[in-house]
């Protein structure tokens, strides 16, 4: 839909602008970072406030992604 063109594979997750009809993008840690901060001020605090990339667990958080990305995720 985003690009009628185009003829290669799909693959999730995806985010979906819908008022634009366009990906926003589609890698998996990359989105989880977006939906910590992108929609805070949509919500109410007791929500906004949640932290899934809390600032001293953002090393492992950032070891673990990549290790499940090359030899888990990679191309899935």
């Amino acid at each position: 839909m985003a690009d009628p063109q185009y003829s290669g594979r799909f693959t999730v997750p995806i985010l979906w602008d819908k008022k634009t009809n366009t990906i926003v993008n589609n890698e998996s840690s990359e989105i989880i970072r977006m939906l910590n901060t992108e929609f805070n001020s949509l919500l109410p605090e007791k929500y906004a406030s949640v932290d899934l990339y809390p600032e001293d667990l953002r090393s492992q958080i950032d070891e673990h992604n990549a290790w499940t990305y090359d030899n888990i995720n990679n191309g899935v």
